[in-house]
């Protein structure tokens, strides 16, 4: 769980902090802007039940697809669980992706970086041999 929250969490919030579609100078110009979100326009009890629903099902289908996949295989409980790690991290990162709205060089960086050091440290963790993952 750490390191999906480890790899998720940074994304998260170097996008909160730079993507912004519009600009302070046209928010500050334009103060009627924020009646919608006064108002409970854009998120409201129905949007926040929608969202609680998908993310059950994503966890589910992250949880349950690859342990029915593997099942009675040979594949030890470490290897199943470094595939739920890299499914967790693609999917939250792939997610905050497709809401990304201004894309500049540092939220590529930290999206796509997040996912390749993911990949890197599954692997060296698995290939150190006084580690439980190890092949």
């Amino acid at each position: 769980m750490l390191y999906s929250i480890i790899y998720t969490s940074l994304p998260t919030i170097v996008v909160g902090i730079l993507d912004k579609d519009l600009s302070r100078r046209t928010l500050l110009k334009y103060p009627q802007l924020y009646g919608a979100g006064q108002r409970h326009e854009c998120y409201n009890a129905k949007l926040f039940w929608l969202t609680m629903v998908d993310t059950l099902w994503q966890s589910a289908a992250i949880f349950f697809i690859p342990l029915l996949a593997y099942w009675g295989s040979s594949i030890d409980i470490s290897s199943l669980g470094d595939l739920w790690i890299l499914a967790v991290v693609i999917l939250v990162n792939l997610h905050l992706a497709i809401d990304v709205i201004r894309w500049t060089w540092t939220t590529h960086a930290v999206i796509w970086g997040s996912i390749i050091a993911t990949f890197i440290c599954v692997t060296v963790i698995d290939a150190l041999p006084s580690l439980i993952g190890y092949w």
